[in-house]
């Protein structure tokens, strides 16, 4: 019982100060460093904490977490302050749109709207997918240093289509592309017939939190349907940025 509950303190506590490090966390708790690290691994593992992409030593709530339990204060601002946006955008393109948060080396969707695709289409897009063939998961990682790009792919990717790139440096040079272009496109790389099109939400910081994605099925994606959609991500994104940013301004000015 000791254990569970030393468990459950040390993961409220890198919720209420996330991002927080070993030794921040060893010191608020008053337990030795060895003992708070085999937590945090144990929370990790379990898929409920994380390291900060931004600040490796630093631990989070996983976007995961958020997801099922509505406890992970970001990802749910990051997820309330993109509704109003999400539905202009469905209106706007008439098409699917999600908002997906990267968690580890999968894409949480903490927010998406059904438009005219199939159902099985947007439930199988709107699944947990893998960062390397996600366009949400390499538009936010052309808001990060090469070095957490490589890091996040790591080494072994699975091929989930004939069309799935699987090399690191291809890869890389799409995400590199997706930094130009500011919004990432796979086209068939996780279900065959589907395309995404995604732009990053950033915070104050301009590091990226999440990415608003918009899909389309690959039949009608020609380039001026691309661009089309890509532009919109964009304006989505900065959207959803902005109202993010309001919202904490305000809760700032609200405990002064």
């Amino acid at each position: 019982m000791k254990s569970v509950q030393s468990t459950i303190t040390v993961f409220e506590t890198v919720a209420l100060h996330q991002p927080i490090g070993l030794s921040e966390l060893s010191r608020r708790l008053g337990i030795p460093k060895s003992t708070v690290q085999r937590t945090l691994n144990t929370l990790r593992d379990a898929g409920w904490l994380r390291h900060d992409l931004a600040e490796r030593g630093q631990w989070v709530v996983t976007a995961h977490f958020a997801a099922l339990a509505e406890l992970a204060p970001v990802a749910v601002a990051v997820r309330d302050a993109s509704h109003d946006h999400l539905q202009r955008l469905r209106a706007e393109c008439a098409t699917p749109v999600g908002l997906f948060m990267l968690d580890g080396v999968t894409m949480a969707a903490v927010a998406g709207l059904r438009a005219p695709l199939s159902q099985r289409d947007v439930e199988v897009a709107f699944g947990p997918l893998p960062v390397h063939v996600s366009a949400g998961g390499r538009a936010i990682l052309s808001r990060l240093p090469v070095a957490t790009r490589k890091e996040a792919l790591g080494s072994r990717l699975q091929r989930h289509t004939p069309h799935s790139l699987t090399d690191v440096r291809a890869i890389l040079t799409e995400i590199e592309r997706a930094e130009e272009l500011g919004y990432a496109v796979v086209r068939d790389e996780f279900r065959v017939g589907i395309t995404s099109v995604a732009a990053a939400v950033l915070d104050r910081r301009s590091l990226p939190l999440a990415a608003v994605t918009l899909l389309c099925s690959t039949d009608s994606a020609d380039d001026d349907r691309v661009a089309t959609l890509g532009a919109a991500a964009i304006r989505g994104a900065l959207a959803v940025g902005e109202s993010l940013r309001s919202r904490f301004d305000t809760d700032d000015r609200a405990k002064r």
